[in-house]
């Protein structure tokens, strides 16, 4: 199995545990575009749920936590749906708390995961963003994913609907 453990220049991702449960959740309360509406008790038990998978990269959802490299400060998380081996794709999402956010240090965190993803056998991965978030369409591009579609009112926040743009890197590319 693939050490699901990456550092890089400043950072730690790891899969996230119990203990990373309430800056999980503020920082995913913060967000922008499309906020979290889960209570934290939800969010302990999603985690909690997590790490009773049979390894970081079974089929499903599982939440790593972006952690400072130099003293553990919770930077923010990145979420992986695994597919299943057959399929060898993934989906990435992330989330980063607002101190942490203009910085590069999402780059830096999602570039290692995209890296760590391919090297584990993954031949695509998929990312989505809300249309107004153009943070992350710039992450996503400066890690050469490809802009695959635009998913017009694809989803609903109080009662007005907004735009996805789907995104794509092959292994190969």
């Amino acid at each position: 199995m693939a050490d699901w453990q990456m550092l890089t220049e400043r950072t730690l991702v790891r899969p996230a545990v119990a203990a990373d449960s309430g800056a999980l959740h503020r920082s995913r309360g913060q967000m922008p575009y499309d906020p979290q509406t889960r209570s934290l008790a939800e969010t302990s038990a999603l985690i909690a749920g997590m790490a009773q998978r049979p390894a970081p990269d079974a089929a499903g959802w599982q939440q790593f936590a972006v952690l400072a490299r130099g003293d553990g400060k919770f930077l923010g998380d990145i979420g992986v749906n695994f597919d299943t081996p057959r399929n060898a794709q993934a989906e990435i999402g992330f989330a980063f708390a607002p101190a942490a956010r203009g910085r590069g240090l999402a780059g830096e965190a999602v570039a290692a995961m995209v890296a760590q993803l391919f090297a584990s056998g993954r031949h695509r991965l998929v990312a989505q963003t809300d249309r107004r978030n153009l943070a992350t369409q710039r992450l996503l591009e400066r890690l050469r994913f490809r802009r695959e579609a635009v998913h017009l009112q694809s989803w609903e926040e109080d009662g007005r609907w907004f735009d996805e743009i789907a995104y794509a890197r092959l292994a190969s590319e």
